[in-house]
Order: structure tokens, then C-alpha cells, then sequence
């Protein structure tokens, strides 16, 4: 598997939550302080469409607004839009290897396409925990993101990218590790 696949893999997680979504559910509080599901997908869209623009030779910055009229009328027309404008550009051949500036600093394709992985797949188990669903994440598909995270977790968590991590419990699957790693406190409805 490369981290393109994991991306797409990523991202069809992070869709079947929002394919899911009931209309009153895109108003629901989320484990994200202060952030309804609404503000989720605007923020996974606004990181897809910027990681599309770096890829491409852009300039980005670190955002804390988000605005939720991005979603426009179709919310999930217009995640589907981003997310497949980002598989696309990541599945050029040099993009892995190629360094970017981004706001962590000058990085590869790889280290960025881990970061978009770990977005989708923490903020779909957001959207499911907001709407009382349960969610399992693939357990290779965890294992892999809690292999990129070893070396970045210091550097990330010091940038606030992160929540504080939260004791994940003995027997817990990759999933639940890398939720609590990304500070989720693990409920009975993730595996």
C-alpha cells in the first residue's frame, strides 16, 4: 500500500460518514470543541482544497476560522469535489517525494498525504460519535497512520495540530490508539 492508497481509503471513510448524515445531524456537537458537524466537513473540505493548492505550487498558511459557507448548497457535492481534486494531484508520481512549504515547515508529499490520511479518518470517527454511530477504523490502515505519527507526535502536539493524547485503554485496536494519540476520549461506539 502507498500513501496514496491510504488517502483514498481514508477518504471513502471519511465519506460514508457524511452519506450518512440525516439533515438535523449537521447541526450536532461534536467531539471537536466548539465545532458542529457542519464545521467538520467545512474544515476537512478547506484542508483538502489547500492541500490541492500546495501540491500545485501554492502558498499556504495555518487557518482557525472556519467558515461553513463553503459547504454551499451541496455539502457533500462539494466534498466529493475537493476530495477527488486531492487524490488526483497526490497520485502524481513525484509528489511524494517532493518538499513543499507548509506551516510545519519544508516537508515531503508523503509526510502531507499522512497528515490529510489522519484528518479523514479522525474527524469521520468525529462525525460518527456526534451522531451516536459506531465506527471501526481498519486496523492496517490505523497501524500505518500510528507508524507516520511515531516521529511527528513531539513536533505536532507542540503546534496544537493535535489534541492532548488520552490513555487509550490495554487491549484497544489500532483504531482507538490513534484516536486517543489524536486526544479523543474513546467511547463504547468506536471498536
Amino acid at each position: 500500500m502507498t500513501s496514496q492508497d491510504d488517502y483514498v481509503a481514508a477518504s471513502i471513510i471519511f465519506g460514508q460518514q457524511l452519506m450518512e448524515l440525516a439533515d438535523d445531524e449537521w447541526f450536532f456537537s461534536t467531539p471537536c470543541p466548539e465545532w458542529d458537524v457542519r464545521t467538520i466537513v467545512a474544515h476537512v473540505i478547506l484542508g483538502e482544497a489547500m492541500f490541492v493548492d500546495l501540491l500545485k505550487g501554492g502558498v499556504i498558511e495555518s487557518f482557525t476560522d472556519i467558515d461553513v459557507s463553503i459547504l454551499g448548497p451541496n455539502p457533500i457535492a462539494t466534498w466529493r469535489g475537493t476530495a477527488v481534486a486531492a487524490i488526483d494531484v497526490a497520485s502524481q508520481q513525484e509528489v511524494e517525494t517532493k518538499k513543499y512549504e507548509h506551516p510545519l515547515g519544508n516537508i515531503d508529499g508523503t509526510t502531507i498525504i499522512g497528515l490529510r490520511v489522519t484528518e479523514n479518518l479522525v474527524h469521520a470517527s468525529d462525525i460518527a460519535q456526534a451522531c451516536g454511530r459506531r465506527i471501526e477504523l481498519p486496523n492496517e490502515l490505523a497501524d500505518r497512520c500510528l507508524d507516520f505519527w511515531a516521529p511527528l507526535t513531539d513536533a505536532l502536539s507542540a503546534s496544537d495540530m493535535i489534541g492532548n493524547p488520552v490513555m487509550p485503554p490495554e487491549d484497544a485496536s489500532p483504531g482507538t490508539r490513534l484516536l486517543c494519540l489524536m486526544g479523543r476520549e474513546i467511547n463504547s461506539l468506536h471498536d
